[in-house]
């Protein structure tokens, strides 16, 4: 039910104050969930379907390495907590070298891979393990051979390289790359289900937009919410009492009043008939 109530304010400005009842709304919906499911489910099949003929999968590959402030000549037995942060700061710039376009160009030229700068640098990534001196490097292509042959020439010529960029560091492969097998991106299944989700959410907003925009009485309560008037009185649908049987006595002696009513009008005519024969 929804109330509409009328107050003033000290600047004799009306303000309008409208308490939306929920049921009415819980079952204007309830009565279009065929509807909500149906857009949900075809909207669902068409992002899938599209989704699988616009997008490319794409495949992935990486592999680990450990970064160290000294070199394999230099490198002592143990280790300082001065060496441990060091080699966790210049992790961040191994980071972004190994992401630059020389690097990108001489791994590219190593694996006999023609790819553009732009694809290149789109297509390798890194991450820093938090608070270690490990970085990851991801390679992804719309090639699963591609990305593996990529990722094998920078692990193997970026240590050699990075040494002679920053002098007195080193870089050791921990787990080299493997050949990906399954497709990394796109999800099409999660794709559609975000479509179908979409779908009737806008379903939804459409039925809300129609019950709003109704303005029709539908109730006692209406008039109550809407006027401010008490309801005295209701006057019933007869199709609908007539449907639930309160008025079956009257329509049943109604019935028999009429049969009764022709077989005294066929008794007395035929009276007439035999009383006017010779």
């Amino acid at each position: 039910m929804e109330k509409e109530i009328v107050t003033q304010n000290k600047n004799d400005k009306s303000v309008r104050e409208i308490e939306v009842n929920l049921a009415p709304l819980l079952v204007a919906l309830a009565k279009k969930i065929w509807i909500i499911i149906l857009v949900a489910v075809i909207t669902a099949g068409a992002t899938f379907v599209a989704s699988k003929m616009f997008l490319k999968p794409t495949y992935r590959s990486y592999f680990t390495a450990y970064v160290n402030n000294q070199t394999q000549q230099t490198s002592r037995e143990s280790l300082s907590s001065v060496d441990t942060q060091a080699s966790k700061d210049l992790v961040k710039t191994y980071s972004k070298v190994l992401t630059s376009n020389s690097v990108l160009i001489a791994s590219a030229e190593f694996s006999n891979i023609d790819m553009e700068q732009d694809a290149l640098s789109s297509s390798v990534t890194t991450e820093i393990e938090d608070e270690t001196e490990i970085i990851t490097v991801y390679v992804e292509t719309p090639s699963a051979q591609n990305s593996y042959k990529l990722a094998q020439a920078i692990a193997h010529t970026s240590p050699t390289y990075m040494a002679q960029i920053i002098d007195g560091s080193s870089m050791r492969i921990i787990d080299p790359p493997q050949l990906s097998t399954k497709r990394y991106r796109p999800n099409y299944v999660s794709i559609g289900i975000v479509g179908g989700f979409v779908g009737a959410l806008a379903a939804i907003v459409i039925v809300l937009i129609r019950y709003f925009k109704d303005d029709s009485v539908k109730s006692e309560g209406d008039l109550e919410g809407r006027f401010g008037f008490p309801v005295i009185g209701i006057i019933p649908n007869s199709n609908d009492l007539r449907s639930s049987g309160d008025y079956s006595s009257y329509y049943n002696y109604s019935s028999y009043y009429g049969s009764y009513a022709q077989a005294t009008k066929h008794a007395n005519d035929t009276d007439k008939k035999k009383g006017g024969r010779p």
